[in-house]
């Protein structure tokens, strides 16, 4: 599939990682739909940047987390654009915290936000997909945590596991129909997410990485806009991309 003219949406594309995944398809000539929760003014400077690169774009404010909020987002990427071919699944939250101090209410917003609204995301696209005969593409964006575990990422390991199952589990339901479902899985990526971390933390991280240095977004859009217009036979995989910390 070429990425020329396809129209892919973006959950949780405001900033950091998902910001890079959707200028780095605008720059390959794809219609993006970019998604966010609350920061709309962001959201939309993300789609003038698409717009500036001769690409187009429009902003749909939807919690993905929820049913109605998942399928609101699908519906009027549908609406906008006409046919929507790809879904990227970046949209998350972390709250690490020890798990004596988690309480359910934390636990389930972490499953809600990183688990449950790539479940919601992927039935509609997956119909729509489906129903209009279009060899769309999904991708997930996991988590090497999940696969190594953190400390006090019990909720966060837990929902990005079950994220590479759900991937291999939904790649090989929908392949009878042309469609391909992949993971990327970065390590630690110059984000919003973790720039309030305690610099001590990543004096212990940055020497367990071959490559010493934390991981750009572009670094990871680029292996996501690999899987949706050049890998056209690989489905079920997860891309980890992590500078080499799970060989060391």
């Amino acid at each position: 599939m070429e990425l020329e003219g396809k129209n892919i949406i973006v959950t949780g594309s405001s900033r950091g990682i998902g910001k890079a995944i959707a200028l780095d398809l605008a720059s390959h000539g794809c219609g993006v739909v970019v998604n966010c929760l609350r920061r709309v003014d962001l959201a939309r400077e993300v789609a003038r940047e698409v717009e500036n690169s001769g690409s187009r774009a429009v902003v749909v404010q939807a919690d993905v987390s929820t049913e109605e909020g998942a399928r609101k987002l699908i519906e009027e990427g549908i609406g906008h654009f006409g046919k929507i071919h790809g879904l990227v699944n970046n949209a998350g939250v972390a709250h690490l915290r020890a798990i004596e101090t988690m309480d359910r209410e934390t636990l389930i917003s972490v499953l809600e936000a990183d688990l449950a609204s790539v479940f919601y995301t992927s039935r509609f696209a997956v119909e729509h997909m489906v129903r209009e005969g279009i060899k769309g593409v999904i991708v997930n964006v996991s988590s090497i945590v999940g696969m190594i575990g953190m400390r006090g990422a019990t909720a966060y390991a837990a929902a990005k596991a079950g994220l590479n199952g759900f991937t291999v589990c939904l790649a090989r339901e929908v392949a009878r129909y042309g469609i391909r479902v992949n993971g990327v899985a970065p390590g630690y990526v110059k984000t919003e997410m973790i720039a309030d971390w305690p610099k001590e933390h990543f004096d212990k991280v940055i020497p367990r990485i071959p490559m010493r240095r934390l991981a750009e977004p572009h670094e990871v859009a680029e292996v996501v806009s690999f899987l949706i217009g050049s890998g056209t036979y690989i489905t079920g995989q997860t891309i980890i991309v992590d500078g080499g910390i799970m060989i060391d």
